[in-house]
């Protein structure tokens, strides 16, 4: 009898087991997790935190929704200090677990850049809700995995240009840096300017980690240019506003700047010297704008989570919102497919009829040709007074 009660504790314990692996296997299957790859690392950076806090409030929106019905998304971090060779690694490593499905970037287009041929490669899905690189979302004869809800430098050359004309202003100058992202604006600028006849009398290069930009402003002022386009993130940007600040009145031209510099501490690092400068921002979306009611009832979430005291605390606002954005857009696609299977959200990516975002209303914002989010019609230019985001001008 002792024999015939260990068999059946026997069966008993190995039906438990193979019960808690099947359980364990359908858990995995059920769950997904999206990988915030970015500059967490660098220092004066606030994009990466802004993507990942967009994430997390998605991520516990699209759970109280109900959407995906029983199956969870989740968020980790990894950082590439916006570095390609790390980001490239790091993508490379996430792609080889199963439960991975999108990887989600940070700001730097170079690491986009790199990341794009590896993802397509590994087949994992590449989220860009920051860089601005024409080439980072571009479709190719191979089938395409990355998906941006972001500025793209073509829109912004464009904006660029129109504002010039706007200032009545015919020459200008150009200072960019020598990435990929550089090259981008080079690009794009040329083709824009060409069509609205404005000359770029002067375009001077730098790169990352110079010590000073008055050589490349100086070719700004000897060529006579009544103002110039900079492409810069916070560090160079901050360099050259801290330059400038210092020489006569007549000397400063104004600037209109590429995004790159709202993604970091940028007022705080011009040493208060900002004011002395006339400087325009590109942008997508502001708290400070008449918002909709999706955008107004994040405010007091994010207030929470940084402990800002208002909207003037808010740091790096559209890497908040278009993070917001493009994970609800995942999480539908992962509803359509009804699946964490990386090929069919995909697909499904392609085929969202519309949602009511924070920045907009999309109606179906990605396709088999564009895998660029419509954002072109939502661009001005903002400025920066003591707020650490800037204000839009009048």
């Amino acid at each position: 009898m002792n024999y015939y009660y260990k068999f059946l504790s026997l069966i008993f314990i190995a039906f438990i087991t193979l019960f808690q692996s099947f359980a364990s296997l359908h858990a995995e299957e059920n769950n997904a997790i999206i990988v915030i790859d970015a500059e967490f690392g660098l220092p004066n950076s606030t994009s990466a935190q802004a993507i990942s806090l967009g994430a997390q409030l998605a991520v516990k929106d699209i759970e109280s929704s109900g959407l995906l019905k029983g199956r969870r998304l989740q968020i980790e971090r990894s950082d590439n200090r916006g570095v390609p060779a790390i980001g490239v690694d790091n993508l490379t490593k996430m792609a080889s677990r199963k439960e991975v499905v999108a990887v989600m970037g940070g700001k730097f287009s170079p690491v986009y850049i790199e990341q794009r041929p590896v993802a397509d490669q590994l087949g994992i899905i590449l989220l860009d809700p920051w860089g601005s690189a024409d080439g980072i979302a571009k479709m190719g004869d191979t089938t395409n995995w990355a998906f941006r809800l972001s500025l793209t430098d073509q829109w912004a050359a464009t904006a660029f240009i129109d504002e010039v004309k706007k200032r009545s202003i015919d020459h200008i100058g150009v200072i960019i840096p020598n990435t990929a992202w550089g090259r981008s604006n080079s690009d794009a600028l040329k083709k824009a300017a060409a069509q609205k006849n404005i000359q770029i009398a002067a375009e001077a290069i730098y790169n990352w980690g110079d010590k000073s930009l008055m050589q490349q402003y100086q070719a700004m002022l000897d060529a006579k240019v009544g103002l110039v386009i900079l492409v810069a993130n916070e560090n160079e940007g901050a360099l050259l506003v801290r330059e400038m600040a210092i020489l006569p009145k007549e000397k400063r031209l104004p600037i209109l700047a590429h995004w790159g510099i709202t993604g970091g501490n940028f007022v705080e690092m011009t040493n208060g010297l900002i004011t002395n400068v006339d400087l325009s921002v590109i942008q997508t979306f502001s708290f400070y704008n008449s918002v909709n009611d999706k955008a107004k009832s994040l405010i007091p979430r994010i207030l929470e989570e940084t402990h800002a005291s208002g909207i003037d605390g808010i740091k790096s606002s559209v890497g908040i919102v278009q993070a917001y954005d493009l994970t609800w857009m995942l999480a539908l696609a992962m509803a359509k497919a009804n699946s964490t299977e990386r090929s069919s959200i995909r697909d499904e990516l392609e085929n969202i009829d519309g949602f009511d975002g924070t920045i907009k209303s999309y109606s179906h914002p990605f396709s088999k040709d564009n895998h660029n989010a419509p954002l072109a019609d939502q661009l001005f230019f903002a400025k920066y007074s003591d707020a650490k985001d800037p204000k839009p001008l009048p």
